[in-house]
């Protein structure tokens, strides 16, 4: 009698693995952080059903023991089929980082889909290899080069606003940003978000300036008469020098008396270490 039931069930498990699976076209997310309060945090898992059945949606862990179970048991029509999971367990507790595996129940059948669910909680650690240059002249670019312990994008902020996203996930990689910036001092931070969703701390900010701009470009004038150079900047004091004179100054507006000789001369306006040479042509 025993030898018989053995035979049938050794029949009916060679009958189930020659059968098609009950489940088709599967997608489940492979790595997402429960916590990261973010657009990855939380993991799908779909499938299509092959034929109407009886079904429960399950989470495992390495061990094969249920931590979660999601959805069911419930009766399911044949087609497409969707649930999510938050990462957490049946307590509503965040489980520990690591490999978690979608176990499905039908009427007749236990399947532990081979789709891997990595848990990561862990922000990724960034170190700045270079950041510069620290004064961003018209035409340059600030270059933040980085090494990341694990694979990520990197978020560039200008004074806390995000400038740049790195399109690359590579642990050791450069970012750059072609300057877009009124006249002024900023801080830049860099942090970095791994594939999971987690963002690290800001990096300590690193000064740059972005340098005035003289819009005026030559002056003709009259001798002794008064003239003025248009400047774009912060509001920082400057340092001026034409012929024999020189002073500071901070206005949008530079104005100045020109010199009593007739000739050729050059204004020199100098601020965070550069200077911009105007033409005042005196006739």
């Amino acid at each position: 009698m025993l030898l018989g039931a053995t035979a049938a069930a050794f029949v009916v498990t060679e009958r189930l693995k020659l059968e098609p699976s009950p489940i088709t076209h599967v997608f489940v997310t492979k790595v997402f952080s429960p916590t990261c309060d973010c657009d990855t945090d939380l993991g799908v898992i779909a499938f299509r059903l092959r034929r109407a059945n009886r079904l429960t949606l399950s989470i495992a862990d390495n061990g094969r023991h249920t931590v979660r179970t999601l959805v069911g048991p419930i009766a399911r029509r044949r087609g497409e089929f969707s649930a999510t999971w938050d990462g957490r367990d049946a307590d509503g507790a965040v489980v520990s980082d690591g490999v978690y595996q979608p176990l499905v129940h039908l009427r007749h059948r236990t399947i532990l889909m081979p789709n891997r669910i990595r848990i990561d909680t862990t922000p990724p650690l960034i170190r700045l290899r270079s950041l510069g240059p620290r004064v961003l002249e018209p035409g340059k670019r600030l270059r933040v080069r980085y090494a990341l312990s694990e694979p990520g994008q990197v978020h560039v902020f200008l004074n806390g606003r995000e400038i740049v996203v790195g399109r690359s996930t590579s642990e050791r990689w450069k970012v750059e940003w072609p300057v877009h910036a009124k006249p002024g001092k900023y801080h830049v931070t860099v942090a970095a978000r791994d594939i999971a969703g987690n963002l690290s701390g800001a990096t300590k900010p690193f000064l740059v300036v972005v340098p005035m701009r003289v819009v005026t470009q030559s002056v003709h004038v009259r001798p002794k008469r008064r003239f003025a150079v248009q400047l774009v900047t912060d509001g920082r004091a400057y340092h001026w020098r034409l012929a024999k004179g020189e002073g500071f100054a901070s206005a949008r507006n530079l104005v100045l008396r020109a010199p009593k000789k007739v000739g050729g001369y050059a204004l020199l306006i100098r601020q965070d270490g550069i200077a911009h040479r105007i033409p005042v042509i005196v006739k």
